[in-house]
């Protein structure tokens, strides 16, 4: 038998669990995501016919786009499993625990029609073949997410080495940074008049791989003496970067978008890496009553 612990029935404690849950979906997405669309061809799968009247181009803008509503499903997922962090923390199974319960009612046995799920195959037009090609990025992203989701509840009383920490921070800050280039690029298209349907290209969504990488790097340098100036920094390379990539690759840079996107990006590193900040996201959920 186990009871919560003072420190996640707080309002601070609710705080950071959810923050840790939505940073999990976005970096699991994401991964997951970039993985699956060069190992599976999505460019040329989402082009089928039945497929392209289903789906949106691949790399659309608004699909570009939709990464950024993976911090809001982060959150809802978070909020949902507030009353279930006990359970969870309280058994080494529980990471297994979550991955049914995603597969079980998220993925195989949604209400929705949804490829993968079994009202999908019986009520949709998708091809058998689609609904299968899409289960592994599915399933191994939510066994992914439980398991970074239950590390962050029992992470005080099996703590990662410190160099696996850091990496893993790198890539968590990293992959929320470029929620920011997403906020900051729907900006400039609704205010340029593009709608969502418009489309993109991957030469356009290549110009985000050197700011990312360069945050990665800016995560991995210590002291907390650099905390700023590395951040400084960081906004130059990315913006020198996004200008660099722009003038060779799409034909001309765009000066206002490469001096603004790289802002809130780097704000976002500033506030998941500032001094002080705690090292883990949540102590473990519960304590064991012998």
């Amino acid at each position: 038998m186990a009871t919560p612990t003072s420190s996640q029935t707080g309002t601070r404690g609710s705080v950071r669990f959810v923050f840790s849950v939505a940073v999990s979906q976005v970096v699991t997405y994401v991964l997951a995501g970039l993985i699956a669309s060069r190992v599976l061809d999505y460019p040329g799968i989402f082009e089928q016919p039945v497929i392209r009247d289903y789906y949106l181009p691949y790399a659309s803008v608004d699909v570009v786009w939709s990464a950024g509503l993976q911090v809001v499903r982060g959150v809802l997922f978070g909020l949902a499993l507030l009353p279930l962090r006990g359970f969870l923390a309280a058994t080494s199974w529980g990471w297994l625990w979550l991955w049914v319960i995603f597969v079980a009612i998220g993925i195989i046995g949604t209400p929705a029609a949804a490829p993968g799920s079994m009202e999908g195959v019986i009520y949709s037009r998708l091809p058998l073949w689609f609904h299968l090609i899409g289960l592994p990025e599915m399933v191994l992203q939510t066994l992914a997410f439980s398991l970074l989701v239950h590390r962050s509840l029992r992470v005080a009383e099996h703590p990662l080495p410190p160099r696996l920490r850091t990496l893993l921070n790198g890539v968590a800050v990293s992959s929320i940074s470029f929620m920011g280039y997403t906020v900051v690029s729907l900006g400039f298209a609704f205010s340029a008049g593009v709608g969502l349907a418009s489309g993109s290209d991957l030469r356009v969504l290549g110009q985000f791989v050197a700011p990312l990488l360069l945050t990665f790097a800016a995560v991995l340098v210590p002291g907390e003496r650099w905390w700023l100036p590395k951040h400084a920094l960081l906004y130059v390379a990315s913006a020198a970067a996004l200008a660099a990539y722009q003038a060779v690759v799409l034909g001309s840079a765009g000066w206002l978008y490469v001096l603004v996107a790289p802002v809130l990006p780097v704000l976002i590193s500033l506030a998941m890496t500032r001094p002080g900040r705690p090292a883990q996201v949540d102590r473990p959920a519960a304590a064991k009553l012998r």
